[in-house]
């Protein structure tokens, strides 16, 4: 009788498969970056999961802000967003 795998285990052996695909460099490159999403969203860096408070401890959660903090910090955020590339339209 064979035992029921763990979540544990699961979870190792995804991260193990998506490593390989990351790391081979001859698997196609959007298979690659697809994995290498995975990986970064599964520990929380990027995407929906992401935990913002993580990212810099020093800043509360929203809910525990007041809204001129609140503000504050998304004026703090715009400024590191890049600045968008206009190109001239010739007319």
């Amino acid at each position: 009788m064979v035992d029921e795998p763990t979540p544990e285990l699961l979870k190792a052996a995804a991260l193990a498969a998506l490593l390989d695909v990351a790391a081979n460099v001859k698997a196609p490159a959007a298979a690659r970056a697809a994995a290498s999403r995975t990986m970064l969203e599964a520990i929380g860096a990027i995407g929906r999961l992401q935990d913002l408070g993580r990212l810099d401890e020093s800043k509360r959660n929203a809910a525990e802000m007041s809204p001129e903090e609140i503000a504050n910090e998304i004026s703090r955020l715009s400024r590191k967003l890049p600045k968008p590339k206009m190109r001239k339209l010739k007319l």
